[in-house]
């Protein structure tokens, strides 16, 4: 290599030693002052925290009363506008972009394949316990940030990058997890200018991590409940798309095309791989999501062996798709409308039978027959005024979401 050429052995072994150095690893003061910056916190606009509070606390009890005929969608489609929305809040970079969120299991070697479609330097290898979300977006020069909790940001440097989410749990067993919700990597060399990454943990612990308390399941589906795309990744060593593939895919909300990527395939022949993915296709035969198509993917050498050019077609398609999805503001007119309309036909519905039983009581002269219909007729008065109640009270509540979210609707985004 041109790094030793000339080099005693001496030299070399310090520029090895070198490479291998942590400041933050090595040194606890660095490590404590590390830690120190993470738990900063500053006065944020909690007004989007309220968007989430108005979907979960006000709009979703309202929901649970009544009877829709799309009860489900409206739930998914609003859960997902709310992440999106606080996600995009919290992480300004975010608006205008395309989601491509990458799952799979944990140890399917995620980290591997972003660092390989995206030209990044993540670091791989990470535990459950210190696996943090992560965006990749292309920027005119390279910086790492995280986001905490309290949705403050923090430039890190290449090694704490390193530091904070592969080797400080082993070394001071503490799990920056808990104080940072995502890592934003800023990088020129990923060359799709309308794409977010989002580098979810692993859906399923590890063998080492099975008495931990986190849910690995629960972090990694929040994450890409708000995701636009998404990349599901097998481990061709492994071979299947397994039953709790097949179950996590089926509980996320993402309606566009899937990409499944067989990964690691320089472990394994061409014919037994395409075998795999034959099996791949039945399985998810069971998923009512739209496949767009499966291939296989050698991340060392950044070469597809089954399926070229599918991965650069697909990450073409969605860094071009700026007309098919609608933004935050249009999704929830449309819902607000939908649940309007839904519940004026229901009072039309009532307000008709309640004055059907008062004709008939006007000219009913037995009041032993007026008794016997006045207790519906009392039942269908009430209903009706609660569901005026609450069509109300969701064209108000809908109203200051949309209010929240207009900054990004008139922009366009």
């Amino acid at each position: 290599m041109a790094l030793f050429k000339g080099r005693s052995e001496e030299e070399i072994m310090k520029i090895i030693q070198a490479q291998d150095q942590n400041k933050y690893l090595d040194d606890p003061d660095e490590g404590i002052s590390l830690i120190k910056k993470m738990l900063i916190r500053h006065e944020k606009n909690n007004s989007f925290d309220n968007f989430d509070k108005i979907v979960n606390d006000e709009i979703f009890p309202i929901l649970a009363e009544l009877e829709l005929h799309n009860e489900l969608e409206v739930y998914q489609a609003l859960t997902k506008v709310s992440n999106q929305i606080c996600e995009q809040k919290r992480i300004s970079v975010l608006e205008g972009k395309r989601v491509l969120g990458v799952g799979g299991k944990f140890s399917a070697g995620k980290s591997s394949f972003i660092n390989a479609i995206t030209n990044s330097n993540l670091p791989e290898g990470q535990r459950p316990t210190t696996s943090i979300a992560t965006y990749i977006v292309n920027a005119d020069a390279k910086k790492n940030v995280a986001v905490s909790e309290g949705n403050d940001e923090l430039e890190l440097d290449d090694m704490a990058l390193e530091a904070l989410t592969h080797q400080f749990y082993e070394k001071y067993h503490i799990g920056f997890s808990r104080l940072v919700r995502n890592l934003v990597v800023y990088t020129p060399d990923f060359t799709y200018p309308n794409i977010a990454i989002l580098d979810t943990p692993g859906y399923s612990k590890s063998d080492d991590s099975k008495n931990e308390g986190n849910s690995d399941a629960e972090l990694a589906r929040n994450q890409l409940k708000a995701v636009d795309y998404l990349i599901w990744l097998v481990d061709s060593t492994q071979g299947v798309v397994t039953d709790k593939d097949i179950d996590f895919l089926g509980s996320l909300n993402v309606s566009t095309k899937i990409l499944v990527v067989f990964t690691k395939a320089d472990t394994d022949t061409i014919e037994n791989i395409k075998k795999k993915i034959a099996s791949a296709r039945k399985s998810l035969q069971a998923v009512n999501k739209d496949i767009y198509d499966i291939i296989a993917y050698n991340s060392k050498d950044k070469v597809t062996v089954i399926g070229e050019g599918k991965l650069e077609k697909f990450l073409e398609m969605i860094n071009n798709d700026s007309s098919c999805k609608d933004n935050s503001c249009t999704v929830l007119e449309r819902y607000k409308n939908d649940l309007t309309e839904q519940l004026g036909s229901q009072i039309s519905i009532y307000s008709d039978a309640i004055g059907k039983y008062e004709n008939m009581m006007d000219n009913i002269g037995n009041i032993r027959h007026i008794l016997s219909i006045v207790m519906d007729y009392q039942r269908k008065k009430i209903m009706r005024k609660r569901i005026m109640e609450c069509k109300s009270k969701l064209a108000s509540f809908f109203d200051i979401l949309i209010s929240y979210a207009g900054d990004r609707c008139s922009n366009g985004k």
